[in-house]
């Protein structure tokens, strides 16, 4: 019922025979792929469940936010929550930690533990592979950011899933501002000068055309990390997806850092 769910389920194997928006989840979710047979629900906020009915799913899974449809999805078929992001331990731990606790839990209600344990191989061989890339990063903080406009960007700064790999790999982020639940926070762009520098890490395809026109204006054109070629630009990852898009930042974020050419 929602891109988080579909691509925490594609990463464990399972069949997902809908979700919404599918042509939008290909070009933002983009990992793990759909599979072929994929039926489009509709949009996010008013999924077809007629469609849905239609399809005669074993399970439904769905954000909590859509938790109101509930009554109407039992009927349907046997309807669960999944949310990587929500913290119900009563010891604070941290997102990708909590992440993985939710992939496993969403596995054993699938039946597919083993399937659990394979992407858990995957996923730690994709995590050091990018750590072995940036082994020889030049520690320069960075500022990631999606650019809104040219004028507005989302930050992101602690708490976010890109926060808490760059932790992993021992880069600090040049944010150290306020932040939302997800770990954002919405600024003017003229904001990004405060650690002049740090490098820039511009995240989606959008957010790349947009990064484009902006380094023409001159107040952006005056920041070093432009002036010296320090900012680069990586294809869309779903900030709030858990391990898969953990996983998928990792790689590209690696490439970009250290100006090599993902395959």
């Amino acid at each position: 019922m929602d891109w988080t769910s579909a691509q925490n389920l594609l990463a464990l194997g399972a069949n997902v025979i809908t979700l919404p928006e599918r042509t939008r989840y290909g070009e933002r979710v983009v990992e793990p792929e759909a599979l072929p047979h994929t039926h489009d629900l509709g949009l996010r906020s008013e999924p077809n469940l007629e469609l849905l009915d239609s399809l005669f799913p074993d399970l439904i899974v769905l954000h909590p936010e859509l938790d109101m449809l509930r009554p109407e999805l039992n009927a349907i078929a046997p309807a669960i929550l999944f949310d990587p992001d929500a913290n119900d331990d009563p010891q604070r731990i941290d997102r990708l930690t909590n992440a993985r606790i939710k992939l496993e839990r969403l596995a054993g209600k699938i039946a597919r533990p083993s399937a659990f344990s394979s992407y858990m191989n995957a996923y730690e061989a994709g995590i050091s592979e990018a750590a072995a890339r940036l082994r020889d990063y030049d520690g320069r903080a960075v500022y990631i950011v999606t650019l809104l406009d040219t004028r507005r960007a989302l930050v992101f700064g602690k708490n976010s899933l890109f926060q808490s790999l760059f932790d992993q790999f021992s880069i600090e982020n040049a944010w150290d501002g306020p932040t939302s639940f997800y770990g954002h926070a919405t600024i003017t762009i003229d904001a990004l000068a405060q650690q002049p520098h740090a490098r820039l890490l511009s995240v989606g395809r959008e957010s790349r055309l947009l990064l484009q026109t902006a380094l023409r204006s001159p107040v952006i054109a005056s920041l070093p990390y432009v002036r010296e070629n320090r900012a680069v630009a990586i294809d869309d990852v779903l900030f709030y997806g858990g391990l898969p898009s953990a996983r998928r930042f990792a790689r590209l974020a690696s490439f970009a850092l250290t100006e090599t050419t993902a395959p």
